[in-house]
């Protein structure tokens, strides 16, 4: 815990922060969900936990995340993957999820921690601009 803090002001700091915090086991598990997260899905962390998580991930999404999420896990190297989550009203919004690897004092792997992002608005101004960059050069109706 960083120095100056008491465990509530740093657990309180976690839950509230304005984005969506995950972390999981040294087998790739999601053991924990902060309060965004679960805010976020409508779900209750007992659905999220393991591999429940991707139940709300975009099914043309779920391969390529798991697989890139996977993949990361295995080389434990942070990464980067955009994908789907359906939010709690059944609404896909487009969110930025950033994992890494968390080491214990010892050294030793303790498993991944990450955090998610909304960036529906950017994914969705860059397909905006795609689509008139198209259209500019005549390549679409």
């Amino acid at each position: 815990m960083p120095t100056g803090l008491s465990l509530i002001e740093y657990r309180t700091i976690v839950e509230q922060a304005p984005i969506m915090i995950w972390r999981a086991d040294t087998l790739g598990r999601c053991d924990y969900f902060n309060e965004r997260w679960l805010a976020f899905t409508g779900r209750p962390i007992q659905e999220e936990l393991g591999d429940g998580w991707c139940n709300v991930v975009h099914p043309d999404d779920r391969d390529r995340c798991l697989r890139t999420y996977m993949d990361a896990f295995k080389q434990r190297q942070t990464f980067e993957v955009e994908y789907r989550l359906r939010r709690y009203d059944g609404e896909y919004r487009w969110v930025l999820d950033t994992g890494g690897p968390v080491y214990a004092t010892s050294g030793e792997f303790a498993g991944y921690v990450g955090s998610c992002v909304d960036v529906t608005d950017r994914v969705e101004a860059r397909a905006a601009l795609a689509r008139a960059t198209l259209r500019d050069l005549g390549l679409s109706s």
